[in-house]
């Protein structure tokens, strides 16, 4: 009962927070002006700056006081935030068998989200150009960003509008002055059967974009559309992994609670058990 007050005040809280700043910019910056053009860069500001700035600041905000229960089934976004769910484990000797696998199998990896790479990927988005090797958008889990990431473009332009991806990050233990939120005792609880072989897991949370644009229901910034379905996305890359001849056993990690949650768009509802599967390659 509390959580859902405290979700109330916060939803009335943004709310009356973006009514305010609409009046504020409308009014008090063009406070005689009839011109569209002007009431129209007014809206954009406003919608620009609540979400992508302030919204999101509020969040992490809310999320200093409110602790959630958080079991790391999903990785999050910057705001803490739950995105996508956790759904597949590769078992290699290195970051570096990780890449030449993921190759073999047709992926291309990520490049990094810098300032440069994010404005060629929306250029990519707005006009569907080619652009295979786009960057994705940093999801949280172990309390720090992705490691690596690898997609498949699904389009003939091969433009960043629908693809398949996948983010990857090292199981390691965390540093001693970053606290992890106990995702590291927990995913090595569950793959404790595989962390005596001396070799390297990379946990993934996979998903589909199968629309370029959609709307994030919590701060109203854009998004790619996600597929509902992981598990059809997992098993997508299994398949690559098989054809590609880099395969040496695939096994299921202990299941947990089956646990439903939202994900970063309005439609996106996640269903998972909490296992993962776990590939070891050759």
């Amino acid at each position: 009962m509390i959580r859902f007050i405290l979700r109330q005040l916060w939803r009335a809280l943004i709310f009356v927070l973006g009514v305010w700043t609409l009046y504020f910019v409308v009014t008090a910056l063009w406070p005689e002006s009839g011109s569209r053009p002007a009431i129209f860069v007014a809206l954009l500001l406003t919608y620009c700056l609540m979400a992508y700035v302030f919204i999101p600041a509020l969040f992490r905000l809310y999320h200093v006081f409110v602790k959630h229960d958080h079991i790391p089934l999903y990785a999050t976004y910057g705001d803490g935030w739950a995105s996508d769910p956790v759904n597949i484990a590769l078992v290699v000797h290195d970051r570096k068998q990780l890449q030449a696998a993921m190759h073999a199998a047709g992926w291309h990896e990520a490049e990094p989200a810098t300032a440069r790479n994010s404005l060629r990927e929306a250029i990519a988005l707005l006009f569907n150009k080619s652009y295979p090797t786009a960057p994705v958008s940093t999801l949280f889990l172990f309390n720090r960003p992705h490691d690596i990431a690898f997609q498949i473009p699904t389009n003939a332009q091969n433009s960043p509008r629908t693809r398949h991806h996948v983010r990857f990050w090292k199981l390691q233990a965390p540093e001693a002055h970053r606290h992890d939120r106990g995702h590291f005792e927990y995913w090595s609880g569950k793959l404790k059967k595989w962390l005596h072989l001396e070799r390297e897991i990379w946990i993934g949370a996979a998903t589909y974009d199968f629309k370029p644009f959609d709307i994030r229901w919590r701060t109203g910034s854009l998004t790619h559309g996600v597929r509902h379905d992981t598990d059809e996305e997992r098993d997508f890359i299994i398949q690559t992994l098989k054809d590609s001849k880099v395969i040496r056993t695939v096994d299921t990690s202990e299941a947990g609670e089956q646990f439903k949650f939202r994900g970063q768009s309005f439609r996106t509802i996640f269903t998972t058990d909490g296992s993962i599967k776990v590939v070891r390659l050759k």
